[in-house]
């Protein structure tokens, strides 16, 4: 017998995605030169893009996704990097 999908394990994928967004915000806002905040806008955008991209009924994708973007927000400085202008 097939398990039925949680949805909740797509919004979990959504509230990760919101954080690490609001964090690329925050060091946008904090940026001093126009080619810094520019950057931190871009990567909020190509981060929600692809997480848009996943089919919210692939688990399998989702999983994935999930997985990499904890790493990512568990890698997160407090400051943002050095951005290459």
């Amino acid at each position: 017998m097939k398990q039925a999908f949680d949805p909740m394990v797509y919004d979990a994928l959504l509230e990760l995605t919101t954080r690490i967004g609001g964090q690329y915000v925050e060091w946008e806002r904090q940026a001093t030169a126009l080619e810094e905040q520019e950057h931190w806008k871009q990567a909020g955008i190509a981060l929600r893009a692809q997480v848009r991209a996943i089919d919210p009924d692939d688990v399998a994708l989702i999983d994935a996704k999930r997985l990499e973007l904890r790493e990512l927000f568990q890698s997160l400085p407090e400051t943002a990097p050095a951005v290459a202008v």
